[in-house]
């Protein structure tokens, strides 16, 4: 079996599972470790080991097997945590290709890329948008950033995981353009939820409404997959309210001084509804109930 045939594969979150079993299905080796002693964690290992991923004691020990790892981590801190963890590094060489799905800040990725680069290793950014269902479906869009040939040459991956990759150019401006697509999910998924308030207000029949908005300028993907859910209350699956929030602060932060009054208020609004933080986030509908 050729090396490239093996990839690591570092967070195993309600994203990072399925696009692992993916690429389990695709015929990769992959190899990955344990997260945690939480039950989740050890059914989700369980699952891998009986697609033939590799199970190994540590995550170094995961770059240690590979040249190839991916990493899709909760925030910046995790990143660091994993990717500039001093017995990791020690086996990062000129053949590594981290590939870091992370939604976190630019700067983070930055700054990793650069100690990397002193080991002449590559680093290449590709946060995802598409949500559980894309990552479960390999319809994820792929924001792609880097050196062109490094990106390139992850182009099978890609289309085992994404259905779309975009290559936005130097390493770190895929991050960027996740947060200002993060922003925009944010933001539109509040309207459609002060919409859906005033529809409900005024006795509107809630599968007219879909109906008509689908058709019309109001419309948004993020309606179009996130109304019924909210008509039905479903919370308990998607993504995190916790995970929007830290989104859209990565967004405002890397937006210096600029004024973004509306995007500031959602994060307010997300800010007040921490008690629902593990729920998916259009859960904050409940702070206006």
């Amino acid at each position: 079996m050729g090396k490239m045939d093996r990839i690591g594969f570092i967070g195993l979150g309600e994203m990072g599972f399925p696009m692992a079993k993916r690429l389990c299905d695709a015929g990769y080796v992959v190899h990955t470790a344990m997260h945690s002693n939480k039950q989740t964690s050890l059914d989700k290992i369980a699952s891998l080991r009986e697609k033939g991923a590799v199970i190994e004691r540590s995550f170094p020990e995961v770059m240690k097997a590979v040249d190839w790892v991916i990493t899709i981590l909760p925030a910046d801190k995790e990143v660091e945590e994993v990717l500039l963890n001093e017995e990791f590094l020690n086996h990062v060489n000129e053949d590594t290709l981290i590939l870091d799905m992370t939604s976190c800040k630019a700067e983070t990725i930055e700054k990793i890329g650069n100690i990397y680069m002193k080991k002449r290793a590559r680093v290449v950014d590709a946060p995802v948008s598409g949500g559980i269902t894309g990552a479960e479906q390999g319809t994820l869009s792929i924001f792609a950033s880097g050196n062109r040939s490094d990106v390139d040459e992850l182009e099978t991956v890609f289309s085992i995981l994404g259905g779309k990759t975009f290559y936005l150019g130097l390493l770190g401006k895929g991050k960027a353009i996740k947060s200002i697509n993060q922003m925009m999910v944010a933001i539109n998924s509040l309207a459609f939820i002060e919409a859906y308030r005033a529809a409900l207000e005024q006795g509107l029949d809630l599968d007219l409404v879909y109906d008509v908005i689908k058709q019309s300028s109001g419309y948004s993907n993020v309606f179009d997959r996130k109304f019924f859910k909210l008509v039905n209350r479903h919370f308990d699956n998607g993504f995190k309210l916790s995970l929007m929030r830290k989104d859209l602060k990565i967004a405002l932060d890397s937006s210096g001084d600029m004024p973004l009054p509306v995007s500031r208020l959602v994060y307010e609004l997300l800010l007040m509804a921490k008690d629902y933080d593990e729920l998916d986030y259009i859960a904050v509908t409940k702070l206006l109930e």
